[in-house]
């Protein structure tokens, strides 16, 4: 039976909510990814995720508001804290696979995060699983 740890993406990149927007913008491009895991700096525990889809609503609020040419200083000066979903979906390394999944389809969110013994160790995503499936289906 596939276990959570070969599907997941080991070791995320996180962020801390006081990273600014524009760098959770700048390492989504540059990585190709669509979530960042947040942490807080003191404790460490993972406290929201911030998603490309969050970004980039922000980008069209600011762009809408104040210009295009406002956007990267806008960005700056907002943490990421303002725009991360605060109560992300957690689950232990040793769930099911099938919970992951209807976690996914049910909450509408494209990325869960994992944990053990309460440390962030992955993030599993709705591309993971596709990949999976078609390494099934192959």
């Amino acid at each position: 039976m596939t276990k959570i740890e070969q599907i997941m993406t080991r070791d995320p990149i996180y962020l801390t909510q006081h990273a600014n927007i524009n760098k959770a913008r700048m390492m989504m491009a540059d990585k190709r990814i669509r979530h960042i895991p947040v942490k807080d700096p003191e404790s460490g525990k993972l406290i929201g995720m911030v998603s490309q889809k969050a970004v980039l609503a922000n980008a069209i609020k600011i762009i809408n508001l104040r210009g295009l040419d406002q956007l990267e200083y806008t960005e700056k000066s907002a943490d990421i804290g303002s725009i991360m979903e605060q109560s992300p979906a957690v689950f232990d390394i040793n769930s099911e696979l099938v919970d992951i999944a209807n976690s996914l389809i049910e909450q509408r969110t494209g990325c869960v995060a994992i944990e053990r013994d309460n440390e962030l160790v992955g993030v599993v995503t709705s591309n993971d699983f596709v990949k999976f499936a078609v390494r099934e289906l192959s």
